[in-house]
């Protein structure tokens, strides 16, 4: 038996180190790392799946893309801007073509647009308007397309818009579509909105629509002029401003008062703008293009719009028949007077009653029965 002081010491005799032999460096064994081996880097790229997105990405192209932009200020008149989509709602026949002409006139002749650059599309005009047109297009050197001529479609004005846009063709050059609906159906929103979409590619590649439309025969409550179609030109083009005429206050000159107010606009666009120009009956286009001149619309006062001189006539239609002892109630002299007129009898209706109170022309009496007896107001 061996005494326990006869045991040599733990700490003189350390057990034997049994792991194995480190391998040469740059060789791995027993699956072991050798001691200066490089932790893994958290830079190296690993090749992803791309993003959906990427292949539309404009990145690289700044440059390209600032030599095709388009600076927005005033091309036609002080409210069509270049670079920009516009649209012009007025009802037929007050001078919207006339007016539109005449700034595509001022604009070539202040150098605001190169002549070749300019477009007008005529759809909307019969054979001696066209003809007169070309003429004083052809003058300047502008352009005139008409649907059905020289192999131009009226179809066609929405992919030729998209393929000036994608060559690149388009900067500083102005297109004028006469009028609108020619080219797209206004009242279905899925066309109407691709031909928008048209439209917004062609000022995105630097270029400036102006398109002209209609109002609607019936106006909106207060009596001034609404547009056609849906609501998608109106919101998907830059301005629009819907036209109301007037007519000249001054018995020694028979002219026609064109006022043009925003909807709406991008850019720092006048609210209102208006225009005059000689409405006789025997004068020829080309002299009424000539006598066109800009209004201030703070002088605007000298004219009264076609509802004021509309309510005018029925006003003195419903002063006649009252005077002539009319008795059938106040739907009944609505009516009468709508007949004398020409117009529908809601508007005579309501020019009856705003007369009553608002402004009174005439006072009533109840008679048998409850039906109103009209009186004239002495003035």
């Amino acid at each position: 038996m061996t005494d326990d002081t006869d045991r040599p010491d733990d700490d003189a005799c350390p057990a034997p180190d049994i792991r194995p032999p480190k391998p040469p460096n740059g060789l791995s064994g027993g699956g072991a790392e050798p001691d200066d081996a490089e932790e893994p880097s958290s830079n190296v790229h690993t090749p992803a799946r791309p993003h959906p997105l990427h292949r539309f990405s404009l990145k690289g192209r700044a440059d390209e893309y600032e030599a095709r932009a388009q600076d927005t200020k005033p091309l036609l008149g002080p409210h069509v801007m270049s670079g920009q989509a516009t649209m012009f709602y007025a009802p037929p026949n007050t001078g919207k073509t006339l007016i539109t002409l005449h700034l595509a006139l001022e604009a070539v002749h202040k150098g605001l647009i190169i002549p070749s650059d300019l477009y007008y599309v005529n759809s909307d005009d019969s054979s001696k308007g066209i003809a007169e047109k070309l003429r004083i297009l052809q003058d300047v050197g502008a352009h005139v397309l008409v649907p059905g001529q020289n192999g131009f479609k009226s179809a066609d004005l929405q992919d030729l818009l998209l393929k000036t846009a994608e060559r690149n063709v388009a900067r500083g050059t102005c297109v004028i579509i006469d009028t609108l609906k020619k080219f797209t159906p206004l009242n279905d929103k899925k066309l109407t909105s691709a031909f928008a979409e048209a439209c917004r590619q062609y000022v995105v590649g630097g270029g400036t629509i102006l398109a002209l439309g209609h109002t609607t025969k019936s106006p909106n409550a207060d009596g001034s002029p609404r547009y056609t179609g849906t609501t998608d030109i109106l919101e998907d083009f830059d301005a629009v401003y819907i036209v109301e005429t007037a007519t000249s206050a001054k018995s020694t000159n028979e002219e026609k008062a064109v006022k043009f107010v925003k909807l709406k606009s991008r850019a720092s666009s006048p609210d209102v703008v208006a225009y005059a120009y000689a409405s006789g009956s025997d004068l020829s286009y080309a002299v009424r293009l000539a006598s066109v001149r800009a209004v201030d619309p703070e002088d605007m006062k000298d004219f009264r719009t076609f509802k004021e001189i509309e309510d005018h006539k029925i006003v003195f239609a419903i002063f006649e028949l009252i005077e002539a002892g009319f008795e059938g109630g106040q739907m009944a002299l609505g009516k009468a007077a709508a007949e004398k007129c020409g117009v529908t009898g809601r508007k005579a209706q309501r020019v009856l009653e705003r007369h009553i109170d608002e402004k009174p022309y005439w006072t009533f009496r109840t008679g048998a029965h409850g039906v109103r007896r009209f009186e004239r107001l002495e003035s």
